[in-house]
């Protein structure tokens, strides 16, 4: 069978598994004081009478919550009225009016119901539903309001679940790559999807017991917040959303266009997401596409290192040079601090470059090697000359008082302005500079900052053509204007990249530059590349310091970005190419040559699992990142469905260890190797 025959029944089984389980078929089962939807992998209990309240929950096999009135409060709604009302109202403000057994057609479900009064003349009803398919392991929630005319859901939590904080948890976010807190007291976690903090629309809660799994699934990726509420005994997991007004007034009613699940698996949260939101993506716009269907240019696929470059002044120029003789043709440079403005003021004023930029690209492509330069996808500054001439208030995003998103970055210290992406004032100058980057300066393509990090602002402009507020709008905007790029700007054989890796922009970006995942107070994850690995390009693994990478922890981030399939490097080569930077910069070239032979693997195929080998295997503090053993492994499906493990060691020392299966290896001195199962 061809690739894309064998992806198809792939992902026929995948969608047919997807939270499903063995068992018995779901079902309603009241008694004297509650109701209940149950099968064999999920029991939750609701109170019979009033208030609401969920007073017993087991998923898979697993307590959740035992006490009673933690979970009052399932949803928030806030309105905004005709007059400027704008109250937030929850189930104790209303009438609760009870529960109706709504299953149908092999799904056990239950409608909660309440009213709420807006005015005299206005009552509007909510309904909540939570719904259990039969066989399956994942509870469903739904909800929906009445909205008189004139009246709006401005904001929504929901759905709130509070459960029992089990005293060895740990908080797994989508950040990056994937970010595991150990959980502290007090704090609200927060991770705004789409964007750096959420990548993903989950949360996950993981113990010794395993993983209890909180998503939405959203096919339109919304704007939206997930929070994780923890105090001493209990966590309350929670989306906060600002709504689109067009969600609003549809037939009378407000309706969350999407499903929210929650399950527990004892197998951990690796399983969780595999088996639960990975075969979600594969019904999504971004994440049904094979990696072979793309067209993504054969130098890009072949690349296996990058260098970051900050300038053209000739020492920046020659260590340039110097990367090039060392790492040989291919290498990707990135180059940033071309224009004729400093770094980030003026934007998107780029032109003209600084004199010679266009002879230096050409330079280093003579080389063998490939340019992209930097812009900006998203800020405007207010002060640019081309603001001014175009009207760039007119593209501004508007917070609801009217007023602009305004940033202020510590490279620059100016003001910048957050740009709505369903501008077509801000496409066509988008695409413009694409374009004329191309024409003038003959690039192997852009880079377009922040798309792909930035979360979305929902926005109250009445000229740009979307619903105001948040919802879809912005993913939507961005996605229709990378097309228009592809559809009329982009050269053949040319690229485009962003920074970081939310989903909803893989299928429209050939490689994204993944480097911001939170380290600081959390450990980094192989959460994304267990969902996403075989779907996309990455280079990177995290941001370098800028004054040195000769304190062990540039090692330890080649190593890391080596065993995620990431394209290497994205380094300052000034920094690279010093003499005490030499242990650093030989390490990058032999994992370089290492990964030229693993493209049937980094290219189409899929990550695994992490894997720290036992035996000699000692423990270091990497500067910023904690502690973590010198060996470390990940195990990969390869595109043609071969079972691949890598191990590196980034140590100065030979080790010998433990693998998996008993067997021991010795990993040489900073170095990696590939065993094939």
């Amino acid at each position: 069978m061809g690739k894309k025959l064998i992806y198809g029944v792939f992902l026929s089984v995948l969608l047919f598994a997807w939270g499903r389980a063995e068992g018995m078929p779901s079902s309603v089962v009241e008694s004297a004081d509650a109701v209940r939807l149950r099968n064999d992998s999920v029991d939750i209990a609701f109170s019979k009478d009033g208030p609401f309240d969920v007073v017993d929950m087991r998923l898979g096999g697993k307590q959740l919550v035992t006490k009673k009135g933690a979970n009052y409060y399932p949803w928030l709604l806030t309105y905004k009225g005709p007059q400027g009302e704008n109250p937030l109202l929850r189930p104790s403000t209303g009438i609760y009016h009870g529960y109706e057994d709504v299953s149908k057609d092999g799904n056990a479900a239950l409608e909660f119901r309440w009213s709420l009064i807006l005015t005299y003349e206005d009552t509007v009803p909510v309904r909540m539903t939570v719904s259990l398919p039969d066989n399956s392991g994942l509870l469903q929630w739904n909800i929906e309001a009445g909205t008189p005319d004139g009246w709006v859901v401005s904001n929504t939590e929901f759905p709130r679940i509070t459960v029992d904080r089990p005293a060895d948890a740990k908080l797994i976010t989508s950040g990056g790559w994937g970010a595991e807190y150990e959980l502290s007291l007090p704090r609200t976690y927060k991770s705004n999807y789409p964007s750096v903090t959420g990548a993903m629309q989950m949360m996950l809660l993981n113990d010794s017991d395993g993983a209890f799994y909180y998503a939405t699934y959203d096919k339109e990726a919304c704007g939206k917040q997930y929070r994780a509420e923890v105090t001493t005994n209990s966590v309350t997991l929670l989306t906060s959303i600002v709504n689109s007004e067009g969600w609003s007034n549809q037939n009378g009613k407000y309706v969350m266009p999407w499903t929210a699940v929650m399950g527990f698996t004892d197998k951990g949260w690796s399983d969780a997401a595999v088996r639960w939101y990975r075969p979600f993506t594969f019904t999504t716009d971004w994440g049904s596409k094979p990696l072979d269907s793309r067209n993504i240019p054969q130098w890009l696929l072949d690349t296996d290192t990058w260098i970051r470059v900050k300038g053209i002044d000739e020492n920046t120029v020659e260590a340039v040079h110097k990367a090039i003789d060392l790492y040989g043709k291919g290498l990707f440079v990135h180059w940033y601090y071309w224009h004729n403005y400093p770094y980030d003021t003026h934007y998107p004023d780029y032109f003209p470059a600084k004199p010679g930029f266009d002879k230096l690209i050409a330079g280093v492509q003579e080389r063998g090697c490939h340019v992209v330069p930097y812009i900006n996808g998203r800020l405007w500054d207010p002060d640019a000359d081309s603001y001014k001439a175009l009207n760039g208030a007119s593209a501004s995003c508007r917070k609801p008082d009217g007023t602009l998103y305004t940033e202020i970055y510590p490279t620059s210290k100016v003001l910048n302005t957050v740009t709505c992406p369903a501008s077509g004032l801000w496409r066509g100058i988008i695409t413009g500079l694409v374009d004329r980057i191309q024409k003038e300066l003959h690039t192997n393509g852009v880079y377009i900052d922040q798309i792909a990090a930035a979360s979305p602002q929902p926005c109250w402009a009445d000229n740009h053509g979307h619903p105001r507020g948040g919802g879809s709008y912005w993913p939507k905007a961005y996605r229709h204007l990378v097309d228009s790029i592809r559809d009329g700007f982009l050269k053949p054989g040319n690229i485009l990249i962003s920074e970081e890796n939310a989903e909803c922009y893989i299928d429209k970006f050939d490689v994204l530059l993944t480097v911001n995942s939170p380290h600081g107070d959390c450990r980094i994850v192989p959460l994304f590349p267990m969902v996403y690995s075989d779907r996309l390009i990455t280079s990177a693994y995290t941001y370098h310091p800028n004054d040195r990478v000769d304190r062990g922890d540039f090692l330890y981030q080649t190593m890391q970005c080596f065993l995620y399939g990431s394209q290497l490097g994205w380094v300052d080569p000034v920094l690279l190419m010093r003499d005490e930077a030499e242990r650093e910069a030989r390490f990058l070239k032999t994992l370089s040559e290492l990964r030229k032979e693993q493209h049937d693997v980094f290219v189409g195929g899929r990550y695994l699992r992490e894997i720290v080998p036992a035996g000699d295997n000692p423990v270091v503090d990497v500067v910023g990142f904690g502690r973590y053993n010198v060996v470390c492994g990940s195990e990969w499906l390869s595109s043609g469905g071969k079972k691949v493990q890598y191990y590196v060691n980034m140590d100065g020392k030979d080790h010998t260890v433990i693998l998996p299966d008993g067997r021991e290896i010795t990993v040489k001195a900073l170095s990696g190797l590939r065993i094939d199962y």
